[in-house]
């Protein structure tokens, strides 16, 4: 419900319509689970309800299993805007109760929740640090204030410490957890994107990786090409290839269901990122657009990834690899159900 520097989103808006989540990632410090666990918005165009969402997906190696977890419910324009009120619109003061009991608690220190479904039952409690400060995708703030693009996205804290449990049908995991905490909202999704981020490699302790490719719809019709965008800090120095203005540079060399690759390049250097996805456990959501159209979108949490830097100055080249890529896409080929 807030966007940088404290300017709220038109999340009590209806000509348009709004999609917002405020999710969080948390992987095991053994890289044996991991959980994606999202707080989402939706007011369709024209809508007097806000739709909320609470959804949690389980991804656990020792299975071999990705489970869904999800709890819908509308409620009046009028009652939401009463809620975004007494949290002050902050979504780090915001609480949910379900009518059939499930509920979620977000706090600067705890997150707590429970969903109940027919299809099973999941619940958390976990003292949080957000830690390592917020990365904005875009390199200008007006991006995020103006009308373009319509998709916002930034993540909140990139180095995200978890402490607690997690309790999935009767089986409880006990773990320290390192992760992320994004937030994204605008009036449509992408029209097809592939997502990574990544804070877990084998080389640099401190590393982290946040970026995406995108192509979006122009007008009614037109496609655009890619539009890409990302950072690398290694070794406590970032390397920034988000400048909006550029970011049809890009080369980017594939972009399917399960993998991504591109090449970015700066006045000083070039950065290559490979992310495979394939024999990884995957989860896939139905993303509601506020114009009622769906997008079927996949995510992992285990994609192995590569990144490489080449400075043009003769420096040693920096490498960084991991198996904790999260990577998500979105392929408008393949359709929900």
């Amino acid at each position: 419900m807030i966007a940088p520097h404290n300017i709220e989103t038109c999340a009590d808006s209806t000509r348009k319509g709004l999609y917002e989540s405020f999710y969080f990632r948390g992987n095991s410090e053994d890289g044996s689970y991991s959980f994606w666990l999202k707080h989402n918005l939706l007011l369709y165009k024209g809508s007097d309800e806000v739709v909320i969402e609470s959804i949690f997906i389980d991804f656990d190696k020792a299975s071999d299993n990705a489970k869904t977890y999800k709890l819908i419910e509308a409620v009046p324009l009028a009652k939401f805007l009463e809620l975004k009120k007494e949290c002050a619109g902050d979504w780090k003061k915001f609480n949910f109760t379900f009518n059939n009991g499930s509920f979620y608690k977000i706090s600067d220190k705890k997150l707590e929740g429970e969903i109940t479904t027919d299809s099973g039952k999941v619940s958390w409690n976990l003292d949080v640090n957000y830690d390592g400060g917020t990365y904005y995708h875009f390199s200008k703030d007006w991006f995020y204030t103006g009308f373009f693009p319509k998709k916002k996205i930034l993540t909140n804290a990139i180095f995200m410490h978890f402490n607690g449990q997690v309790n999935i049908e009767g089986r409880t995991v006990n773990n320290k957890f390192i992760g992320m905490n994004g937030h994204n909202w605008g009036t449509e999704h992408a029209y097809k994107y592939s997502y990574a981020n990544c804070n877990q490699f084998k080389e640099d302790s401190s590393a982290y990786f946040d970026g995406f490719s995108a192509k979006i719809v122009l007008g009614k019709v037109i496609k655009s090409p890619f539009l890409s965008g990302c950072s690398v800090k290694a070794h406590g120095n970032w390397y920034h290839f988000n400048d909006v203005l550029s970011s049809f540079k890009p080369d980017v060399l594939d972009l399917e269901q399960k993998s991504w690759k591109a090449i970015f390049k700066s006045s000083d250097c070039e950065m290559s990122v490979k992310i495979d996805g394939n024999k990884k456990q995957w989860g896939h959501l139905v993303y509601d657009h506020p114009s009622r159209k769906k997008s079927l979108v996949h995510n992992t949490k285990f994609a192995k990834g590569e990144i490489q830097i080449k400075f043009f100055d003769g420096r040693d080249p920096i490498f960084l690899n991991s198996d904790n890529f999260e990577l998500e896409t979105l392929i408008p080929e393949i359709t929900p159900d």
